[in-house]
């Protein structure tokens, strides 16, 4: 069963359209000059960064552990 479950990083066809439109708005950039080209390399390489971390669950929180309830052969110590 576990190569039938999705992989980690899968791109969707909304996540495929954001880097199209990341690429033409960098060569749009670019036709204006070097550093808006730059500006723009250095805006997409975060947002590609911040997705990636996002897929791959950087800051995803852990599940606290709960504590076990005391079985009757345990006594707890005072």
């Amino acid at each position: 069963m576990k190569r039938m479950e999705r992989p980690g990083i899968q791109l969707s066809v909304a996540a495929l359209l954001g880097v199209v439109a990341c690429i033409a708005l960098n060569i749009w950039l670019f036709r204006y000059g070097a550093l808006l080209g730059f500006i723009g390399l250095n805006v997409s390489k975060h947002v590609l960064i911040a997705y990636l971390c996002h897929v791959v669950g950087v800051d995803r929180r852990k599940a606290t552990p709960r504590p076990r309830p005391y079985s009757s052969d345990q006594v707890p110590v005072p």
